[in-house]
């Protein structure tokens, strides 16, 4: 096995990131199986050099008629489908994290490793990783079906947090994944992560966009949730920030003490007390002209993004906003860390890491350093401020986060590769069955 080239695939909920050690980096980004968008990174390492945006949909019944002209098959790739995209069937095969459509993704699969990577399985071993939480029993048949389909000749898995802080250089950290269907939050100490104290929102980029169809909906726009939600994706990735702090306080009759600190970076800072109602609403006025941005849709219309730049994105630190239960990202890591035991606690502080797509979002690192300093200093200080100064917190924002976890697991199988004694090998599948996945820690 020493010779053989290694893959690693980093299954996402809206991702697929897959390479081989032949051809480099190859991200396959919103790529579902008979499915949806799909963009392909091909790069040297982990540098990329060339981007081409790929297609994938399956034609609704209703319009398969109109579609008789086209060659078709039953998985359309490429970009000659994106202009029908409006009356295409878009699956999901994974879903907050977690696989649930098997045959959709081994669609996906195939056109990662057969006609991307080009790969014969056979010759080459395969690094999967996890997400936390993830069910056995889908582990299990993740490594069942890369054994018995695809006949890779050895397997190893490995948790995504820890991947995680490997692409960091970090063996010790706390983790903050979002991604497309889920944000998690995992403590790791010394490669090793901790389940029974992970935090898991079901919120994350997919539930974001949706928001912010409802938001432009309200608005007056006509947006079709299907049909424009790739769209309304592209808005959000491009206009969307993080606000730092917008604060309503003692709303009464005709007073109101109104803060907005740093809504724009450095150009307003206000501290308005006691304005009259219609000073306010002259000022909010204000303030929403400032976040004011023109945007065009493909079919030629233009629309304004306003305060919903901000709205969206705040369901990370707010969830109820679009009813969902529990703790928002910051009280997510601070429950977290105060739950650890207290010998890691400042370490943890020290290495809290940012992954995934949805922490992309400008003002988040600086949005949580503050939420986590201020729930420090109220629950642990008691409103003592001299002891933040024994407090070292960092938030460590890579740029290239939205793909630490594939960066992590490239730097992994670059150490595994000649070392087969790591590997699950189609001998111990056969011998063993699932139970091969102890080598992994994972049984």
């Amino acid at each position: 096995m020493n010779n053989r080239n290694v893959v690693v695939c980093d299954n996402g909920t809206g991702v697929l990131e897959s390479s081989s050690s032949t051809f480099g980096l190859v991200t396959l980004s919103n790529l579902f199986a008979l499915i949806a968008v799909c963009e392909m990174w091909l790069c040297w390492r982990e540098f990329p050099y060339l981007c081409v945006p790929l297609r994938s949909w399956k034609a609704t019944a209703s319009y398969e008629e109109s579609l008789m002209e086209q060659e078709i098959k039953d998985v359309i790739v490429g970009e000659a489908c994106a202009e029908f995209r409006h009356q295409l069937d878009i699956n999901y095969p994974v879903n907050n994290g977690i696989v649930q459509n098997w045959d959709d993704m081994g669609h996906v699969w195939d056109h990662a490793f057969y006609s991307e990577l080009k790969i014969d399985p056979t010759e080459c071993q395969i690094l999967l990783t996890d997400p936390p939480l993830n069910p056995s029993k889908n582990r299990e048949k993740m490594v069942e079906t890369m054994f018995e389909k695809y006949n890779f000749a050895g397997v190893f898995i490995q948790i995504q947090a820890v991947l995680t802080l490997y692409a960091q250089g970090l063996l010790t950290g706390l983790v903050i994944d979002s991604g497309d269907g889920v944000t998690h939050v995992v403590p790791v100490v010394d490669g090793y992560s901790f389940p029974h104290l992970t935090k898991r929102m079901n919120v994350a980029g997919r539930h974001i966009t949706s928001y912010l169809v409802d938001l432009l909906s309200r608005r007056g726009y006509a947006m079709n949730r299907t049909a424009d939600f790739e769209t309304v994706r592209e808005i959000k990735e491009k206009l969307c920030y993080i606000r730092n702090v917008v604060e309503l306080i003692d709303c009464t009759n005709y007073y109101i003490q109104f803060h907005v600190v740093m809504i724009t970076k450095g150009s307003i800072n206000w501290d308005l007390r006691h304005h009259t109602c219609e000073e306010l609403h002259l000022s909010y006025f204000h303030v929403c002209h400032c976040v004011l941005a023109v945007t065009p849709l493909p079919d030629g219309r233009v629309i304004k993004v306003g305060t919903e730049r901000f709205q969206a994105p705040e369901a990370l630190f707010t969830p109820e906003l679009i009813d969902v239960e529990g703790d928002g990202m910051a009280d997510m890591v601070f429950r977290c860390i105060q739950e650890m035991d207290i010998d890691n606690r400042m370490m943890l502080y020290q290495h809290i890491v940012l992954s995934g797509g949805s922490t992309m979002y400008p003002g988040l690192p600086s949005r949580l350093e503050k939420e986590i300093l201020d729930r420090y200093l109220d629950v642990v200080l008691k409103g003592n401020k001299d002891g933040l100064k024994k407090l070292r917190l960092r938030i460590e924002d890579p740029p290239r986060r939205k793909h630490m976890v594939y960066l992590g697991g490239a730097v992994l199988a670059g150490i595994m590769k000649d070392a087969p004694e790591f590997w699950i090998t189609r001998e111990d599948y056969l011998e063993e069955g699932v139970a091969c996945l102890s080598k992994c820690g994972q049984a």
